[in-house]
C-alpha cells in the first residue's frame, strides 16, 4: 500500500498499541484476525468485509472489530482512499474498562487482575461530531509526521475511554428493545444493527424501508417500530443524518455543495440546503468557504 505509516516502527499488533495510517487506490486485506480495533476512513469510504457483509465506513463513521474478529478489504478504485486505524495491545481497552467501573482498591490490591471481555462493541458507529474519528485521525496524522507524539500512551487511554461511552450506549439501547427475555432482546439489536449496516452501505442512493426492513430480517412495521425506540429516531431520520454527515465531510474536502448533494444522495438542492442548516447551523455554502 504505497504511502503506509505503521507507528511505532516494528511494532507488533496484539503485543503493542499501534497507529497503521496509509493512502492507496489499491489495497487488499485477506481473512486477517487482528487484535481490538478502530477503523476510520480520512478520504473516501471502505468497506471491511465481516462475516461476510461489507460494513462501508466513511468519515462521518468508524468501525469497532473485536480482538480476533476476521475481516477482509477489497479496495480498487481510481481516486485514491485514506484511512486511519488504531489496533490495542490485547487486554488493554477491557482494562480501561475495569478501572473505569471498579472501585479504586480492587487495583491497589491487584492491578494485573485479568479483565472481563466487553460484549456487543464490534460494529459500526455514527460519529458526526467526531469524539472517536477526530482524536484518532489527528493522531494518525503526527505519527505519519514520523515524530514521537508525547502523548501516544495518553491517546490510547483516552481513546479507550470515549470507546467506553459508545459502549454504554449501546447497553441503554438494547434495554429499550421491546423483549422481556434478554435473549430475544440481543437477537432483535442484532437485527436492528444488521439494518443500520445496511443503511450505511446504500445511503448514496434509492433507499426504501422494505429494503431494509428486509436486510434486517424484520417486517416493515416492526422494523420501523422497534428502530424508532431503540435508537430514537426514524429509519428516514438515520438515513437523512448519515447522508448530511457525509455532505459536510465532502463539502469541507472542497466538493462543490450541488456535487456533494447529488454524491450523498438528495435530489432536491433546496431541501438538502434546508436539513444542512437545521443541523449544522449554516448553510452548505459556508462549510465550504470555512474550508477554504
Amino acid at each position: 500500500m504505497p504511502r503506509q505509516y505503521l507507528f511505532p516502527d516494528g511494532a507488533r499488533f496484539g503485543s503493542d498499541n499501534v497507529v497503521l495510517h496509509g493512502r492507496a487506490k489499491r489495497h487488499t486485506v485477506s481473512d486477517f484476525a487482528g487484535p481490538f480495533s478502530i477503523k476510520t476512513v480520512v478520504h473516501g469510504a471502505v468497506p471491511w468485509i465481516v462475516g461476510g457483509r461489507p460494513l462501508v465506513v466513511d468519515p462521518s463513521s468508524f468501525l469497532v472489530l473485536g480482538d480476533g474478529e476476521t475481516y477482509s478489504m477489497d479496495v480498487d478504485v481510481p481516486d485514491a482512499i485514506e484511512t486511519a486505524c488504531a489496533f490495542f495491545q490485547r487486554g488493554f481497552v477491557e482494562r480501561v474498562a475495569q478501572d473505569a467501573t471498579d472501585p479504586v482498591e480492587a487495583s491497589l490490591d491487584d492491578p494485573e487482575r485479568p479483565a472481563t471481555p466487553l460484549q456487543s462493541m464490534s460494529r459500526l458507529h455514527l460519529d458526526p461530531d467526531g469524539a472517536i474519528v477526530s482524536r484518532l485521525q489527528t493522531l494518525a496524522r503526527r505519527c505519519s509526521a514520523e515524530l514521537q507524539p508525547s502523548s501516544f500512551e495518553e491517546d490510547f487511554l483516552l481513546l479507550s475511554k470515549r470507546l467506553l461511552l459508545f459502549y454504554e450506549q449501546i447497553r441503554d439501547q438494547i434495554e429499550r428493545v421491546p423483549a422481556v427475555k434478554a435473549s430475544t432482546r440481543e437477537e432483535l439489536f442484532r437485527r436492528l444493527e444488521r439494518g443500520r449496516e445496511f443503511i450505511h452501505g446504500h445511503a448514496d442512493g434509492p433507499l426504501s424501508l422494505d429494503a431494509v426492513a428486509k436486510a434486517a430480517c424484520l417486517s416493515p412495521y416492526h422494523f420501523h417500530r422497534v428502530f424508532a425506540q431503540v435508537f430514537e429516531k426514524t429509519p428516514h431520520a438515520y438515513v437523512t443524518q448519515v447522508r448530511l454527515a457525509r455532505a459536510h465531510s465532502l463539502i469541507r474536502s472542497g466538493l462543490p455543495v450541488t456535487r456533494a448533494c447529488v454524491d450523498v444522495g438528495f435530489s432536491s438542492t433546496t431541501s438538502f440546503t434546508r436539513l444542512f442548516r437545521a443541523q449544522y447551523g449554516m448553510v452548505p455554502s459556508k462549510i465550504r468557504g470555512a474550508a477554504k
